[in-house]
């Protein structure tokens, strides 16, 4: 069954405070046991939660918050826990909830091979007596008779590796050996106490194998510093409620994509590593996926979403062009604001006071660094961390003493040593500088690698360089590409300054222009565009639209507009390769999801140089990144493969008659995507969606057989299938 909204049972007697909602908080930094290995953030993510946990739940009257952690008044010991989940069993009631997150160690006892909770005065010699066994705790949760239950587990610790120079966590100080991964079998319980009620929802911080990052720039865990963002509102569905189901895809989501933009700023700072003969290169995080085990939950309501928060108070771009021409800054400027979240000042030539210029970019980044007095903002217990980016074009010029300046508007200049000592006095902000240095093409003179090496400073947050020198006529060149580059990313998805430069550095090497670029040590991420965007900005879109129509026209028997518009009932290829035009919309439309806007004309060039199905499949999908290249090539190959049927005349001469085309009832559906989603994961609801929208007549057995190609292990799609037909 799928969870409520806005309308539920569960919200109103919430709201009204005819049920109440029980929080019980544990984490546990420092242990008695000099065996159990402190951890920095449990104590922390305790406090953070409550914090958003409080602020979320604003509309429920009716609530008890007990907290046990480090630095509380209760201490979390293992006599304290049971008296409060006692006093909790025994006092709830059907209607009221429950929300129990426990961080800090999991263990395995040796000889039982149980999974146990390690509470601060746990004796590792004696796990059973002194630690909480999840047994007993399914056990006492099951003998609570409030009917809807949320379990939040985040065990299973690592530190943060001494990357990118952090200081080594202290779970892995010394030689102490790493503790067992208790996972499994905290999964095996858990599933047993899913099965037993259709209100309990376990999530897991990782999945089996895994490790649970803590990260020094979160001040917190990964999994439990999402799981406040998410409460602070980001995990709100479209009435402004949280619910167990939509926390869980957002915490997934956005754990996956932090530990994938971590791993592209190691990749590019062993670049630069190896660049200066530096061979001892950073490994990259090992992968971390939140779990969830759940079995029919009825409408777990977690939390209203509360004010939301401005994101362009802590995102700032000054856009300066001393050699401004046409529209272009003016659509970056559109971009940065649109897509990136930036709140963003235009300066170039006409009429701006340009002597004004080196205090406007003081001022810019002392206001970037100094939010009402704070570097970073906490909203809903979540550290918010302000970042300012600044964009510089102009003539560049050497001078005496090995200094250099950059002349903008009106012959104003500004030195290198200047921006330095600007940028230095901005320690608490993200910093995003470009600069595009403009030289004479007779110079022959570069300074590119002096500006990167005199502006780097060591913010706490991250520095990104990223500079161009070039003549006038490339640096319009760069101009657009920076343009077209960000105006072709997906903003719902977001794009990393690591993975960026990355894509810059290609486009530009076609172009024959150097990038020279810098990233800080640092493990803070920073964003260029930061994602989850509620909606698709018109200004994009129209920026889009612009770049698109001055692009030259591509020579193919494919019409250059939008295959909507076509007149003929198919596309054909130089090599013969005919594609239906429904299938087209189909591939199109799939593609547009997955790589954005430009997939229109990434379909039009490939089906050009395609010479069949297979192929066109392979061409497509050397544009699709990671994971999500095999899962999209299976929909690819699927939307071509299966015949059309497009009106109820040729349903009706279909031979098959054994075919059931009648729809698919909604619970079936649901049923098939809470399965599907405890396997795979939150992709699942994408994938349903796919087949539904492609083939709205499909039967349910071949329904259920496309979603059964999606399992990796050919055994458990078979029990998948098996099991959903059966029901």
């Amino acid at each position: 069954m799928a969870l409520g909204v806005g309308s539920s049972d569960s919200t109103t007697i919430l709201k009204s405070g005819e049920a109440k909602l029980w929080l019980l908080l544990v984490g546990i930094n420092d242990y008695q046991d000099s065996y159990l290995p402190s951890l920095r953030y449990p104590a922390l993510d305790c406090q953070g939660l409550e914090e958003s946990l409080i602020k979320a739940t604003e509309g429920f009257p009716n609530k008890e918050v007990i907290v046990h952690h480090d630095f509380s008044a209760q201490a979390p010991i293992l006599h304290n826990i049971r008296n409060s989940l006692h006093r909790i069993v025994s006092k709830s009631q059907p209607q009221d909830s429950i929300i129990l997150y426990f961080s800090g160690h999991g263990m395995l006892e040796p000889n039982t091979q149980e999974a146990v909770l390690c509470l601060s005065d746990t004796n590792q010699n004696n796990l059973l007596g002194t630690g909480l066994p999840m047994q007993e705790l399914v056990e006492m949760l099951s003998a609570s008779p409030a009917k809807q239950q949320l379990l939040c587990l985040d065990t299973c610790h690592s530190g943060d590796m001494a990357l990118l120079g952090a200081g080594i966590g202290s779970a892995r100080d010394g030689d102490i050996t790493p503790l067992s991964n208790s996972t499994p079998q905290l999964m095996n319980v858990l599933r047993q106490r899913a099965s037993q009620s259709k209100g309990f929802c376990a999530l897991l911080s990782c999945d089996r194998g895994q490790k649970s990052w803590e990260f020094p720039e979160l001040g917190h865990g990964v999994f439990t510093y999402y799981l406040m963002r998410g409460l602070s509102g980001e995990a709100a569905d479209i009435n402004g409620f949280i619910d167990a189901d939509g926390l869980y895809k957002y915490v997934y989501r956005q754990t996956v994509q932090y530990i994938d933009k971590l791993n592209h700023q190691v990749r590019l700072i062993n670049q630069q590593k190896l660049n200066h003969g530096d061979h001892k290169l950073y490994p990259e995080y090992p992968q971390q996926t939140p779990k969830r085990i759940v079995e029919g939950v009825g409408e777990l309501i977690v939390g209203f979403k509360p004010k939301k928060v401005n994101p362009k108070q802590l995102r700032r771009a000054l856009v300066v062009d001393g050699l401004a021409s046409g529209d272009r800054n003016n659509n970056i400027s559109r971009l940065l604001a649109g897509a990136g979240g930036f709140e963003v000042e235009c300066f170039q030539q006409k009429n701006q006071n340009w002597s004004e210029i080196p205090k406007k970019i003081q001022k810019f980044t002392q206001i970037s660094g100094d939010l009402n007095g704070q570097s970073s903002e906490k909203v809903g217990g979540v550290k918010k961390i302000p970042t300012c980016l600044l964009y510089l074009r102009g003539y560049v010029e050497e001078i005496e003493y090995g200094e250099a300046r950059l002349i903008l508007g009106n012959g104003v200049s500004l030195s290198r040593s200047c921006l330095r000592q600007i940028l230095r006095r901005a320690q608490q902000t993200q910093q995003i500088v470009i600069l595009n240095l403009v030289t004479s093409e007779s110079s022959g003179i570069s300074s590119a690698d002096s500006w990167i090496e005199d502006l780097q400073c060591g913010t706490e947050y991250g520095q990104c360089l990223i500079v161009t020198q070039t003549s006038i006529n490339q640096s319009e060149i760069f101009c657009q590409t920076l343009l077209e580059s960000l105006a072709n990313a997906n903003p719902q998805t977001g794009l990393p300054i690591a993975k960026w430069i990355i894509q810059l550095q290609k486009l530009l090497q076609k172009k024959r222009i150097s990038l020279h670029s810098w990233f800080s040590g640092t493990q803070a991420i920073i964003d260029i565009l930061p994602g989850n965007i509620d909606r698709i900005f018109h200004d994009v879109e129209q920026i889009r639209h612009q770049k698109t129509i001055l692009q030259p026209p591509i020579k193919s028997s494919i019409p250059y507009n939008s295959i909507a518009n076509l007149k003929t009932p198919s596309a054909q290829s130089q090599n013969n390769l005919i594609i239906n035009s429904e299938k087209y919309q189909e591939v199109e439309k799939l593609l547009k999801q997955s790589i954005g806007i430009i997939g229109s004309t990434i379909l039009r060039q490939s089906i050009k140089k395609s010479a069949s199905q297979q192929e066109l499949i392979e061409n497509l999908a050397t544009y699709i990144s990671g994971q999500q290249k095999t899962e999209f090539k299976h929909r690819v190959k699927a939307i071509l493969e299966i015949p059309t049927i497009s009106t109820q005349s040729q349903l009706a001469k279909s031979p098959s008659p054994t075919i059931e085309y009648n729809a698919i009832d909604q619970n079936f559906i649901k049923k098939c995507e809470r399965d599907l989603t405890y396997l795979i994961g939150p992709i699942a609801n994408f994938i349903i969606e796919e087949i539904l929208q492609s083939q709205p007549r499909i039967s349910i057995t071949e329904f259920v057989d496309k979603l059964g190609q999606n399992i990796p292990d050919a055994e458990i799609a078979a029990e998948f299938k098996q099991r959903i037909l059966e029901k």
